[in-house]
C-alpha cells in the first residue's frame, strides 16, 4: 500500500473518450485477510515479485481503509455504500438469508449496463446467497466461478455446512443453471488462477459463433487466500524453511501467499499472451487487516498497527490498496508513487464511474471520487467512517463505532477489539448507538500515535467534542443488522 504530479489536461481527454476504444479493461483482485505487513515491498521477506511490482510502478495506497471482516468490505467495494447504510455490519453465514441489499447497484451492474463492459467474477463471493438473486450472475457479472461462502477448505471445499463450488456460466444463472463442480483435491488459489486464465482466454478469442467484440473485460478475481485454514502445498513453504525466528504457522502463511502472488503473475501473463495487457488496469485490495488476534487467526502481521481482523483498531481496518498497470500511464495517471492521503474501499466504485464519465445510479455515495486526486495529488477526503466490529469467536461482543477526522480517529468504547493487551476485551452485546453521552470513548491522534497507545480524549475535550458529534451524525444513516434466519 511521494508526491504525485498530475496534469489536469490529461484527465479531461481522456473522460472525455474513456466510453471510445480508450476503455480499459479492468482486473480487480481481492485478497482475503491479507495483513498490512506481508507483502515483500514492506521488507517481511515474503515473496510477493508480482504484488511488488504493481505496487512500484503504480499508485500505492498509503492510507487505505477497508472495515473488520470480509462481508462489510466486499458490500462496500461493490455498492460504494458504507455497510452502515446497508445492514451488512458482520461476516454472512452460510445459510443466512442476509446480504448486499438488491436495490443496490453493484459495480458490475454499473460497468456492464453503463460501460459497456464484459464482467466475469472468479473466486469467493460472501454478500448473500440465500436466494438466487443475491448469487453473482444476478448482480451484475456474466459467469462466476468460485464458492458462495466466507470460508472452507482449501482441497477439499467443505464449509461448515457442506461442499460449495460453483460454476454460474450465464447471466441470471440460477436454479437449472447453476452447477456444483468437483475441484476435490485441487488447490482453490491454483483453481482460481486457472479459471481467470480461461476468462481471458476465452474473451480474447470468441469462439465461432460469436462476434469478436470491443467491449472491455472487468474481471473480479477474489482469491479465498489468505483466509484460514492454514493451508498450501508444500513446495511454496520451502522457501521459508530456514527463517528459524518465523513460527511453523507464518512460514505455511507465507507459503500461502507467494501462491497467490504467483497466481497474480500467471493472469497478468495470460493478459499479455492475450494482447490484452497493454490496456489494462489492476486495481489490488485486501478486505481487512490479518487476523492477528482473533477470528481464525492465521501467521498474518499487520506491524506495528495495534489489533486485526475483527477490531476496529488499525490493524483490522486498514490495509495495503493500490491501482497500477499499463494502462495508468496511458490515462495521464502518475506512476511509480505512493498516495498518502485518506482512501476508503468505497471510493473504488465512483471512482471508476468517473473515470469512465459514467453516472451510477445510486445517490449520495459514501464513497468519493479519487480520479483527479490520484491525478493530481490532492487530497478529496478527510473523514471516514471506520466501522463496527464483532469478535464472534472470542467474546461474541461488538465493538465500536469508530470515525477518522484528519489525523484524529475516536473509538466508541473502552476498546476497539481483541487485541494483544488484551484478547478478550469488554464490548457490548449489539452495536452501540453512536454518540452516546455516558459512553466511555478512545480519541487517538494518529499522526504522532500511530499504534494507538494514548488515549487524548481527556487532553483535547474540544476534539472529543466534534468526533462525538460527527458519530452522531453517522448514527443517522445506521440501517440494523440485517437477520440470519428467514422469518417466513
Amino acid at each position: 500500500m511521494l508526491i504525485i504530479v498530475g496534469v489536469i489536461l490529461l484527465s479531461s481527454l481522456f473522460i472525455a473518450s474513456a466510453k471510445g476504444d480508450n476503455r480499459p479493461h479492468i482486473l480487480m483482485i481481492v485478497m482475503d485477510d491479507l495483513g498490512s505487513h506481508d507483502l515483500g515491498i514492506h521488507g517481511t521477506g515474503i515473496q510477493t515479485p508480482n504484488s511488488d511490482a504493481l505496487a512500484e510502478t503504480g499508485i500505492y495506497l498509503q492510507n487505505y481503509y477497508v472495515l473488520p471482516y470480509c462481508s462489510p468490505t466486499r458490500a462496500a467495494l461493490l455498492s460504494g455504500y458504507y455497510p452502515l447504510r446497508l445492514g451488512v455490519h458482520c461476516w454472512i453465514g452460510t445459510q443466512s438469508i442476509a446480504g448486499l441489499p438488491l436495490e443496490y447497484e453493484t459495480m458490475a451492474d454499473m460497468l456492464k449496463t453503463k460501460g459497456g463492459y464484459k464482467t466475469h467474477a472468479v473466486g469467493k463471493w460472501h454478500i448473500g446467497s440465500g436466494r438466487w438473486e443475491q448469487t453473482p450472475t444476478f448482480r451484475g457479472f456474466d459467469s462466476f466461478y468460485g464458492f458462495y461462502g466466507g470460508g472452507e477448505d482449501y482441497f477439499k471445499h467443505m464449509a461448515f455446512e457442506g461442499y460449495d463450488f460453483r460454476s454460474d456460466s450465464k447471466p441470471n444463472c440460477g436454479e437449472g443453471c447453476s452447477k456444483i463442480v468437483d475441484e476435490r483435491g485441487n488447490y482453490s488459489t491454483h483453481v482460481f488462477t486457472r479459471e481467470a486464465i480461461t476468462v481471458i482466454e476465452e474473451y480474447a478469442s470468441p469462439k465461432e459463433e460469436e462476434e469478436e467484440t470491443k467491449e472491455p473485460l472487468f474481471l473480479y478475481l477474489a482469491f479465498q487466500a489468505v483466509h484460514c485454514p492454514v493451508q498450501v502445498p508444500q513446495e511454496y513453504v520451502g522457501p521459508y524453511k530456514n527463517k528459524t525466528e518465523w513460527t511453523d504457522m507464518r512460514k505455511q502463511y507465507a507459503g500461502m501467499l507467494s501462491a497467490a502472488d504467483q497466481g497474480i503473475g500467471n493472469v497478468t501473463d495470460a493478459l499479455k499472451s492475450a494482447g490484452l495487457w497493454d490496456d489494462t488496469l489492476v486495481i489490488f485490495t485486501t478486505d481487512n487487516g490479518g487476523p492477528t488476534d482473533a477470528c481464525c487467526v492465521t501467521g498474518a502481521s499487520n506491524y506495528p498497527k495495534r489489533g486485526g481482523k475483527c477490531s476496529v483498531w488499525e490493524g483490522g481496518t486498514t490495509g495495503d490498496g493500490l491501482i497500477s498497470g499499463p494502462a495508468l500511464k496511458k490515462m495521464g495517471f502518475p506512476t511509480n508513487i505512493r498516495f498518502p492521503h485518506l482512501f476508503h474501499v468505497v471510493d473504488w466504485l465512483p471512482t471508476l464511474a468517473d473515470l469512465l464519465n459514467i453516472v451510477p445510479r445510486g445517490k449520495d455515495l459514501d464513497g468519493k471520487s479519487q480520479l483527479e486526486s490520484l491525478m493530481q495529488g490532492f487530497a478529496t477526503r478527510d473523514e471516514l467512517f471506520v466501522g463496527y466490529s464483532l469478535a464472534v469467536f472470542e467474546t461474541g461482543e461488538w465493538y465500536g463505532p469508530a470515525v477518522r477526522y484528519r489525523n484524529w480517529k475516536i473509538v466508541q468504547g473502552s476498546s476497539g477489539g481483541p487485541d494483544k493487551y488484551d484478547p478478550k476485551p469488554k464490548g457490548s452485546k449489539k452495536p452501540l448507538p453512536g454518540g452516546l453521552d455516558n459512553s466511555t470513548y478512545l480519541l487517538f491522534d494518529l499522526n504522532t500515535d500511530p499504534t494507538e497507545e494514548a488515549n487524548l480524549a481527556d487532553q483535547y475535550p474540544f476534539v472529543l467534542e466534534i468526533m462525538i458529534h460527527k458519530l452522531k451524525l453517522y448514527q443517522k444513516l445506521y440501517v440494523p443488522q440485517q437477520p440470519d434466519d428467514d422469518p417466513n
